[in-house]
């Protein structure tokens, strides 16, 4: 069978999607899948290029290859193969790994169903090892995702069975959850989330791989190390490693690909863009007869179920319609589902979506929350990092100075903060927080009260006693009194003080406890 998802590698931006014209222009004899030219997008498998006859050129899979497992392949024997959406269930439910030291463990994901009648007393969980997990419905938080632990033994499928449960459930949850491939898997160092058959790994994360055997040797552009390895019987260990990509190579592409997943540069995107909606984990809420969805990156691709997504033509990505007649869609994104999924759920926008947090934290990582400091961060410098592409305007005195460009999940740094700067943050165009540096003002009856205590302490008379280390703490306590601060000072270097300004001072203290003396 002719395939459509055939990529090619490119050393500017790893691999990309090729037609079948491109590769005639460039083997006009044809290839074999031997040579490595050509492979499959949903498998990660070599493919050839027919040579020139009576046939028209095209790609197909070597009819050689042990590995029958790709879902292009198998369609033409059986629709219902892979991962194509058959059903509102037809998705991968999210399986991701935590590291702990030396240790770690494997989690599966659980969304609270969009249906409030779906529902099960019990939820059992069976790997390969045929441990049964156990667990309430309860646990289920209403929003976003429950990882429930499976363990540290890994297994290729998950079996879950659901006790006493409604129909609408299964509606919305699968039976069988894939978990580890025989090969390895490969898991994103960030998020622990795992990257299915014909995922994407980006160059410069770091990444996990679980694996049966050692590996002794690595490729030059690869940095690896073995975090853990667990025995789960007498002839079967389980090695974890750390994976770097110290630099963007065709060698460190083919690693990956071994896994049957892309090395690439730059990433997919995935907008939703109209109309108005409220975004959860795994799902989309809005209230419109259609939607459209924008993809960005070369293997761009979206699929839905039950109605069919319409593609509008763009020159980068891909703009979709979807006809939203269903109160809820499945949305497919990558190849075959390997970049995720999310669900369209049609009702009233009555939930109010929380605004992107904005994290701004100063140079020795100390959070800043408050909207006005009267003390400037350490080095003069704070940094910044949001959820979304937005900008951050820098005003001093009250005049624009410069516009900062904010990029989603990425840092940016400001420095040569000064008194009197202001910064506004927003999320596209939405306003959402800002943070100002101001000089403490000083109150006018502070004022006075510090020149009448100066005044009282000069006046003081009788015996003179020595200064200790407890009268010189004084100081501090009068932070909000400068001129009382001075005439202290004057006395500490001076070595005694009047034993009467010493019960003045500690009285004074006495009347403010705790209040840093500013009233």
């Amino acid at each position: 069978m002719p395939l459509t998802h055939v990529c090619v590698w490119d050393s500017k931006i790893g691999y990309r999607r090729i037609t079948v014209e491109e590769a005639c222009k460039m083997y006009p004899y044809g290839a074999s899948a031997r040579s490595g030219h050509f492979v499959c997008e949903l498998c990660a498998q070599n493919v050839l290029l027919t040579a020139p006859g009576m046939n028209v050129q095209h790609f197909r899979h070597d009819p050689a290859s042990p590995n029958k497992e790709c879902d292009e392949r198998q369609a033409s024997f059986d629709p219902n193969y892979g991962r194509s959406l058959r059903a509102l269930n037809s998705h991968i439910m999210p399986l991701r790994l935590v590291v702990t030291g030396s240790m770690f463990s494997l989690q599966l994901g659980f969304f609270y169903p969009p249906d409030n009648k779906a529902h099960c007393d019990k939820i059992k969980i069976a790997g390969d090892s045929h441990q049964v997990y156990e667990y309430s419905f309860e646990r289920i938080e209403r929003i976003g995702t429950t990882y429930l632990s499976v363990g540290s033994i890994p297994s290729q499928i998950y079996c879950v069975e659901y006790v006493n449960a409604n129909p609408e459930l299964r509606r919305f949850w699968s039976d069988n959850i894939p978990g580890i491939n025989q090969a390895g898997s490969f898991f994103d160092g960030r998020t622990g989330q795992i990257l299915q058959s014909g995922g994407k790994a980006y160059a410069g994360n770091f990444y996990y791989l679980l694996q049966r055997h050692p590996i002794y040797t690595f490729p030059a552009d690869i940095e690896a190390t073995e975090i853990a390895k667990t025995h789960t019987n007498s002839f079967n260990i389980w090695y974890l490693y750390r994976i770097r990509i110290t630099r963007f190579s065709e060698r460190s592409a083919k690693f990956f690909l071994k896994y049957a997943v892309f090395l690439t540069e730059k990433p997919t995107k995935f907008y939703p863009i109209w109309p108005a909606y409220i975004q959860d984990p795994y799902f989309i809420y809005h209230n419109s007869a259609e939607f459209y969805f924008y993809l960005c990156g070369d293997d761009a691709e979206l699929k839905s179920y039950p109605a069919t997504a319409n593609v509008l033509g763009t020159q980068d990505g891909k703009l979709y319609k979807l006809y939203t007649r269903e109160r809820e869609q499945l949305i497919s994104l990558g190849k075959s589902g390997a970049l995720g999924f999310s669900y369209l759920v049609k009702q009233p926008l009555r939930k109010k979506a929380p605004l992107p947090a904005i994290i701004i934290s100063d140079h020795s990582g100390n959070t800043l929350n408050e909207e006005s400091y009267t003390k400037l961060p350490k080095l003069k410098c704070i940094s910044v990092s949001c959820q979304y592409d937005g900008k951050a305007v820098v005003q001093r005195n009250s005049k624009t100075e410069y516009i900062y460009k904010l990029s989603g999940g990425e840092h940016l740094t400001i420095d040569e903060l000064s008194f009197g700067t202001e910064i506004h943050f927003y999320q596209g165009c939405d306003y959402i927080r800002s943070i100002r540096f101001e000089r403490e003002t000083v109150n006018m009856d502070v004022m006075l009260l510090d020149a009448v205590l100066v005044k009282k302490l000069s006046s003081c008379s009788g015996p003179m006693i020595p200064v200790t280390h407890a009268v010189g703490s004084f100081v501090s306590k009068f932070s909000k009194y400068p001129q009382t601060q001075k005439w202290l000072c004057m006395a500490l270097r001076r070595g005694e003080i009047s034993r009467t300004a010493l019960n003045l001072l500690r009285k004074t203290i006495q009347n403010n406890p705790g209040r840093d003396n500013d009233d």
